[in-house]
């Protein structure tokens, strides 16, 4: 018995089984097993305990089943006389695991087997199904009985399912089966329906009978009806005779396919198959005989516009061997595809397609002209290079596949691709093989950016492998751009790196990537480094990018799921001097703040908001400070719209002069600014517009009022005059594009005013020089004026022509009355500019003292 034990065990090794963990608990125990003819293990079990050696009997817990694709060159399939002899067995398994098949995911099963003087007994149940297998090997007696719930197979269907059958077993095998469905369909859908199949069969002959109560719905869109029931007769894989017709209706449109045999004849027949709906059209008549199915010449058009041409008859024979020529014109959108020469042939599961394949047609406003030729097997392909080209244009593409590596395991080999994309030239490759644990393989390319004069090489280098439908893009994978020169700005490197694996699939991309420029270089302004990272979740994607020398942050996420890619972004950042170091504007000081969203529907389209607070800035000499105020912005397809919520603020603005409390609203499509409602506190007084265009074609009125002379005189220091009241007036100002052009303004006193000439040495120096002179000062050394008028010019140069008239009277001479007219003449560009430089340096003595 030892010795025999030892042969059996030797010779189960040496088919495949394998074993693990033997033990012994009233019998020999197995934890693991498996039986592997090869590299796949098609049965494996857990758990196995051998309980009796009479009759034999097995006890497992588990037994997983697995599909195996054999690489054996043998096909054939002999059918035994019968089972075979067994000595008696008692065989149990708690959990058998059985695999998908196709949309059928099998559950759980337990099964009990036992055979018993050559009568064998086969059960298998689930929660809600139940069959059972007979067989009499004596006479060869077989007969099948089941029956169970739908859903336990189909999860998403109804109903329930029986199968019925007996015959005889022994030599020729031959018998009836039956499968009846009862109110089956889907569970979303209120269409049921009973479903009867009969067939009888012996050795190779066979005869089926289908029949359908009520049309039945297939899955949401599709429906199966059988307007006649079907009758078809053949053998092995060739039809014989055939009666009846078969209709699938959907969103498409319908098929309806009707065949009828000859009467008289059991081996010709024929029928068509008509298309007809929304997205199907035309007509395909065949017909069968001795074996042979011809396919008459026929035009199909199918859904995606997609189509189908062949101007011969077809001859496919019905059999396990065979051969075809399949001269075929497949069209999809603007795409024809054609195959000519083309041969089929095949050999049980191994096949072979010969011959010259042609792209032609337009595809995303590319121009396609593709060639091959050579032979595709089932295991691998031969022949010359694929190659493809595309032409958009300047653009202009050619694609290549040598095929020396994919004729045969382990396939592998190298696309390339060179030209010029979008104005970018291109030059790529991928490459792919198959390794022990899927495909994988190098995505590169290279290219140039044409704006930049110097540099700007494009670099991209991603590794990846397939996994679970997926390609993964390995981490460090990286896209760079060099140093470059755009006229006089060094933009600096830039780099986008997979930080981890990156995983793309049709749900989207999943993974981390790092982001860094070196900002750029220019003759008076430099972009400091901005970093930044981004997640990618499906097909959303969220992003932060810094600029740490200028304490800036820019959050932003994007979506691309739905029909309209949208997001969001935000930003914040300190206003420093650094921003604005070479520009004509420079921040001092303030925070700015913004928040916005995006779409891209036809064309881009966004919107936002900015709000500067406390805010600082400086243009040349003048200088603003204080400011506060939020914009609103929109943009689309090129377009920009900014304006104002609510008013614009600022606590000074110095000119030379200074503005205080300023006070606007701002319009704008950044060529032409609306300021409106405009007030500020001027010189002790109020300047007021209803609105100033920049640039405008007119001048538009500004209206000041309660000036305060004595604040006027106090702009030259020292003072040349002592003036004291208040003036107010109308002054129309046309702000241009670089001038501002001051037309017809008028100013007149609103109280009287006073005027006193200090006697200075420069006034004493012009009393004495000429009598006339020291006359009309002597009568303007101290005046009351009650009345004083004053129209002003100013060019687009900036040159200021004022008329004044005084009319007052001298308290000091007995209130002499004088009527004093003066004309004046001044650059009030250069007037301001000085100044501004005049108050400067004051304050720089001023602070050299205090230290």
């Amino acid at each position: 018995m030892l010795f025999l034990a030892l042969v059996a065990a030797g010779w189960l090794y040496s088919q495949g089984l394998r074993v693990s963990k033997p033990g012994w608990d009233n019998g020999l125990t197995l934890a693991h097993w498996r039986w592997q003819p090869d590299d796949c293990a098609p049965v494996a079990g857990e758990n196995l305990v051998l309980r009796d050696l009479f009759p034999l009997t097995v006890h497992t817990r588990t037994v997983t089943l697995t599909t195996c694709d054999s690489g054996a060159d043998d096909d054939s399939v002999v059918m035994p006389d019968s089972l075979p002899w067994t000595p008696p067995f008692v065989l149990s398994i708690d959990t058998l695991l059985l695999p998908a098949m196709g949309e059928v995911t099998p559950p759980q099963l337990q099964v009990a087997a036992r055979q018993q003087q050559q009568h064998w007994l086969v059960k298998v149940e689930s929660t809600g199904s139940h069959l059972k297998a007979e067989y009499e090997r004596d006479d060869g007696q077989w007969s099948l009985h089941g029956n169970g719930a739908l859903n336990e197979w189909l999860t998403d269907w109804q109903g329930t399912w029986q199968l019925e059958g007996d015959g005889v077993w022994q030599g020729q095998p031959a018998g009836t089966l039956s499968a009846t469905l009862q109110d089956a369909g889907l569970q979303s859908q209120p269409q049921k329906a009973d479903l009867a199949m009969k067939a009888r069969f012996t050795g190779e002959q066979w005869q089926a009978d289908m029949s359908l109560s009520e049309p039945l719905s297939l899955n949401e869109q599709w429906q199966l009806a059988i307007p006649a029931p079907l009758s078809l007769q053949g053998q092995g894989i060739a039809l014989l005779q055939a009666r009846g017709q078969l209709q699938l209706q959907g969103p498409p449109g319908q098929v309806h396919v009707s065949a009828n045999s000859d009467d008289g004849t059991v081996e010709k027949g024929a029928g068509r198959v008509m298309l007809t709906g929304p997205e199907l059209d035309g007509q395909l008549d065949f017909q069968w005989q001795d074996q042979m199915l011809t396919l008459s010449p026929a035009t199909l058009a199918l859904p995606e516009q997609l189509s189908a041409q062949w101007k011969e008859p077809l001859q496919v024979p019905m059999a396990l061997d065979g051969v075809t020529d399949l001269p075929l014109l497949v069209g999809y959108h603007d795409l024809r595809l054609k195959a000519s020469p083309s041969r089929l042939q095949w050999q049980g599961k191994h096949w072979q397609w010969q011959g010259a394949l042609g792209l032609q047609g337009r595809w995303q406003g590319f121009r396609l002209d593709g060639h091959w030729q050579g032979q595709a097997a089932s295991d691998g392909l031969q022949g010359k290079p694929i190659t493809l080209n595309a032409r958009n244009g300047d653009d202009r593409l050619a694609f290549r596949l040598p095929l020396e590596s994919l004729h045969r395991a382990p396939y592998g080999g190298k696309a390339t691709v060179k030209g010029q994309y979008a104005g970018y030239p291109l030059d790529g490759s991928v490459s792919f093989r198959q390794a022990d644990d899927g495909w994988q393989g190098t995505l590169s390319a290279t290219s140039s950016i044409p704006d930049y004069d110097r540099g700007g090489d494009v670099s991209l280098q991603v590794p990846w492998h397939l996994k679970d439908s997926a390609v993964v893009l390995a981490d460090g994978s990286r896209l760079s751009v060099s140093e470059g020169l755009v006229e006089q700005v060094l933009l600096r490197p830039l780099t986008v790196t997979a930080s981890g694996p990156v995983t793309v699939s049709s749900a989207g991309a999943h993974g981390h990537v790092q982001l860094r420029s070196g900002g750029l270089l220019a003759a008076r302004w430099r972009l400091p480094v901005v970093a930044g990272s981004a997640r990618l979740i499906g097909k959303k994607v969220t992003a932060r990018l810094t600029i740490a020398d200028w304490q800036s942050e820019l959050t932003a996420d994007a979506s691309l799921a739905g029909d309209v890619p949208r997001g969001s972004f935000q930003v914040h950042s300190q206003l420093i001097p650094a921003m604005g170091q070479g520009l004509a504007m420079t921040p001092q000081e303030g925070t700015l703040a913004g928040k916005g969203s995006w779409q891209w529907r036809d064309t881009l389209s966004a919107q936002g908001s900015i709000r500067l607070a406390d805010t600082g800035m400086d243009w040349g000499s003048v200088t603003a400070r204080g400011i506060q105020g939020t914009m609103e912005g929109h943009y689309r397809d090129g377009a920009v719209s900014l304006k104002s919520v609510g008013p614009v603020t600022t606590d000074i603005l110095d000119i030379g002069t200074p503005i205080t409390d300023l006070s606007l609203q701002v319009e704008s499509d950044l060529t032409r600014w609306q300021f409106s409602d405009i007030q500020a506190d001027l010189l002790g007084g109020s300047l007021r517009s209803p609105a100033l265009d920049w640039p405008s074609p007119r001048p538009q009125p500004v209206v000041i009022t309660r000036i305060d002379l004595e604040q006027v005189a106090a702009l030259q220091n020292p003072p040349a005059v002592f003036l004291d009241g208040r003036v107010g007036g109308y002054v129309p100002l046309q702000l241009g594009t670089n001038f501002m052009v001051v037309e017809g303004a008028r100013l007149a006193n609103e109280e009287t005013l006073s005027l006193r000439i200090p006697p200075s040495s420069s006034v004493q120096s012009m009393a004495g020089s000429n009598q006339a002179v020291k006359l009309a000062l002597d009568s303007l050394s101290v005046l009351t004026i009650p009345d004083f008028q004053a129209r002003m010019n100013m060019d687009r140069e900036g040159w200021l022509d004022a008329a004044v008239t005084i009319k007052g009277r001298n308290p000091q001479r007995k209130n002499l009355p004088v009527v004093f007219n003066y004309t004046h003449r001044e650059n009030m560009l250069v007037l301001m500019r000085s100044l501004r430089i005049g108050d400067d340096i004051t304050e720089k003595l001023r602070t050299e003292r205090s230290q």
